[in-house]
């Protein structure tokens, strides 16, 4: 466990008071502890940080001492495995995970007290899974699902493939909502302050990546294109007209600023980005690198 953890007596305190940060515009970050290929990274409304391995389906909890929550049986193989996190209001915690099973995508929710299943999904593959989760301002849990580089599959309207889907805590999701459809691989996504849904659609081979919003209805709206090659991983809203996008080929954690309609890459906050990134209390960053997640300052 890095010193920054083993120091932490709270999130904030974890993120504003340990380790080292270059004064660097795209500095590296500070060091908040040790996580292995976090690919799912979630905050409870205390301020606890959540961040999930994607090959291990284990979950660390940043401040240590945290509620204890279930190792997941994962299915591995690719991008199969961990794939999301997310925490409602009141404080409870749900996943999106490739079942070892029969390696379907499925989401639980796992805490508090004993595991419950909230949908079933379709059958994963080793690439373009989807899987990352998100509230929606109406209480909705949002999960996107990848294409699996399916045409045939993204083109039935009856099939979960290529969309963005709106589940209801409570309700046996055997057709959840369609928020919208057409998309390669929605992994990254978030909601702005104001509750609008921006995407960042991964894409195979030569196919543009795509920021657009994903809850329009039909395909995906108001499209402004990535400035260099990302393969987004994962998106932070700073602001209604900032946002900050982590890329796994790219390695950067960038800055997209909303002007006169259109997203522009306005510069750097990080480099080493490869996993994920969330917003912390406090108007701060976290991010996965592969090896362990790091933090700093948004603006």
């Amino acid at each position: 466990m890095s010193r920054a953890a083993i120091c932490a007596v709270g999130l904030a305190a974890a993120v504003a008071g340990c380790g080292s940060e270059s004064s660097s515009p795209a500095s590296a970050g500070r060091v908040l502890t040790a996580a292995p290929r976090a690919s799912a990274l979630a905050v409870t409304p205390d301020g606890t940080l959540l961040a999930g391995a994607l090959a291990t389906g284990k979950i660390a909890a940043v401040p240590r001492g945290a509620a204890a929550l279930p190792r997941l049986r994962v299915a591995t193989g690719g991008q199969r495995g961990l794939l999301g996190l997310a925490a409602d209001r009141r404080g409870r915690v749900y996943a999106a995970y490739t079942r070892r099973s029969d390696r379907r995508i499925v989401v639980d929710r796992i805490a508090p007290g004993a595991a419950r299943r909230i949908w079933t999904g379709p059958r994963s593959a080793t690439l373009a899974n989807g899987g990352h989760l998100a509230f929606a301002p109406d209480g909705r849990l949002v999960i996107g699902i990848g294409d699996l580089q399916d045409p045939a599959r993204t083109a039935d309207p009856r099939a979960p493939n290529g969309k963005l889907l709106a589940l209801r805590i409570g309700s046996r999701n055997r057709h959840p909502a369609v928020l919208s459809s057409g998309w390669n691989n929605p992994f990254a996504f978030a909601f702005t302050p104001d509750g609008k849904l921006w995407v960042a659609d991964n894409a195979p081979g030569k196919r543009a990546e795509r920021l657009a919003r994903g809850d329009l209805g039909g395909v995906p709206a108001q499209v402004s294109g990535l400035e260099r090659k990302t393969a987004p991983s994962g998106i932070a809203a700073i602001s209604n007209t900032e946002l900050a996008i982590c890329g796994f080929v790219s390695g950067l954690l960038d800055r997209y600023r909303l002007e006169q309609g259109r997203w522009r890459l306005t510069g750097t906050i990080a480099r080493g980005c490869r996993y994920g990134v969330v917003l912390l209390p406090h108007g701060r960053l976290a991010f996965s690198t592969g090896s362990e997640i790091r933090t700093v300052a948004s603006r």
